[in-house]
């Protein structure tokens, strides 16, 4: 995929905003990036499970501080909620990130990972180089490290902010949500996610004029895709292996339309990506008889969808399009009996390229990188939805793991810290809060 360049908007730092510029950049430390990112990685934050990783987030910025809080969910889980007070006048910007991480380790984790085994998938950080290894390092705990140090620095420079500079720092990030499975339900606080923390949050009060997510990526995006999850169900009667041919088998019928979903997903998306949002599909998970009994077959089997969805687009007409291709699905196939379901969705969603945080972090990008900002479109989805959808405009910068990957782990490979490119988004934090907080509201904009 090409790179692609944007210019930020002039708006030079004065002299004076210069001069704190560097001084809160001198109090970053590759070193201190290290310990928190360790700390937060020794400390487990499955969906369900934040609140140690939450309190120890809270400790930290008070340490640097901040007026901080945890904010409980449940008795395991929480949210860390921190402020650095302005003098008043200013604009208040919020570092948001999240705890837990799509490896868990717990009991479904193999579904997924098979028999691979990786640091990785532990909550025990392990340094080489300057990499850092452990569940959650890069994706999301590395970026909640970079923006409590960016906090410490700008505190420990004494700079003058006018506007308040926020610290969200969430249970509930990662994608998930309760379902009624065929054989089983999958509910309870470990199914709790898509963006629960972050809605905790904002209903409880927090409120700011702009944001940054500290996902990963080392790029600036303000357009992400939203997504819907569809559940497939293929009907058919229970079936013996000894009596081929006599019964309908649902799994026989998956066999037969997933070719037909994968080339409907593919001119899907061919339409629907656009900008910096690119809209795949896929079939995640399929679900239906008895791995411990197979010469029995099941009368339904379930396919568990994810489509994006274009911020140019809707769930609604999303859904549609699916609902019309599921039609042909029965006309080309007479005897396959389908329904489905949508049983999760989040719009896709969008910051004006001109807002003032997405020129804001692209001018802090440039600053740190010393040429022209760069992106290339990403299919990721996050809780800027939420934000942008409560009425925060949103940039996503995070960071970026550019150690050799492991290809046997797949998307996993990507998971770790790499420590001098969280730096470079500390060094980008920095810029971002002194170039928004230390401003007249006039001047970006805000009423």
């Amino acid at each position: 995929m090409t790179d692609i360049a944007s210019a930020a908007a002039p708006a030079p730092l004065n002299a004076e905003q210069q001069g704190w510029l560097e001084a809160a950049w001198a109090e970053l430390d590759l070193e201190r990036v290290a310990a928190l990112v360790t700390d937060l990685v020794n400390i487990p934050s499955p969906t369900g499970g934040e609140g140690a990783a939450a309190r120890y987030a809270a400790e930290r910025m008070r340490d640097a501080g901040l007026d901080a809080r945890y904010e409980e969910m449940t008795p395991r889980r929480g949210n860390a909620v921190g402020r650095l007070g302005g003098g008043g006048g200013g604009a208040s910007l919020l570092l948001y990130g999240h705890f837990d991480h799509y490896i868990s380790g717990g009991d479904d984790d193999p579904l997924v990972v098979g028999g691979l085994d990786h640091p990785s998938f532990h909550s025990t950080a392990s340094r080489r180089g300057d990499v850092i290894s452990g569940a959650g390092s890069g994706n999301p705990k590395g970026g909640c490290a970079a923006a409590i140090h960016a906090a410490e620095a700008v505190a420990k420079a004494g700079v003058p902010l006018r506007g308040d500079l926020l610290l969200g720092l969430v249970g509930g990030g990662i994608h998930k949500v309760e379902l009624q499975g065929a054989g089983r339900p999958y509910a309870g606080a470990a199914y709790q996610g898509m963006g629960a923390g972050c809605e905790h949050m904002l209903r409880n009060g927090l409120r700011a004029d702009f944001c940054i997510s500290t996902k990963p990526g080392y790029q600036v995006l303000w357009e992400e895709p939203g997504v819907a999850w569809i559940k497939l169900t293929l009907k058919g009667v229970v079936g013996y292996a000894a009596r081929r041919g006599v019964f309908k088998r649902p799994i026989e019928d998956a066999a037969a339309i997933i070719p037909e979903l994968v080339d409907w997903f593919e001119d899907y998306a061919d339409a629907h990506s656009a900008g910096q949002a690119s809209t795949p599909g896929h079939v995640g998970a399929i679900e239906g008889g008895w791995p411990f009994k197979p010469d029995f077959s099941p009368s339904v089997c379930n396919l568990y969808i994810d489509l994006r969805i274009s911020p140019n687009d809707t769930v609604d007409g999303a859904l549609a399009e699916f609902g019309a291709f599921v039609d042909s699905l029965r006309a080309r196939h007479p005897g396959i009996e389908a329904e489905w379901e949508a049983f999760a969705s989040m719009p896709g969603t969008a910051t004006p390229e001109g807002n003032w945080i997405v020129q804001s972090a692209v001018r802090g990008w440039e600053a740190v990188e010393g040429r022209r900002h760069e992106w290339r479109a990403a299919s990721g989805m996050t809780d800027a939805a939420l934000l942008r959808s409560w009425g925060i405009p949103t940039a996503r910068l995070g960071g970026q793991n550019n150690a050799p990957r492991d290809p046997s782990l797949g998307f996993l490979a990507g998971e770790g810290a790499d420590l001098d490119n969280l730096l470079r988004v500390a060094k980008c934090y920095v810029y971002a809060i002194i170039d928004t907080c230390t401003r007249p509201r006039g001047e970006l904009g805000v009423a």
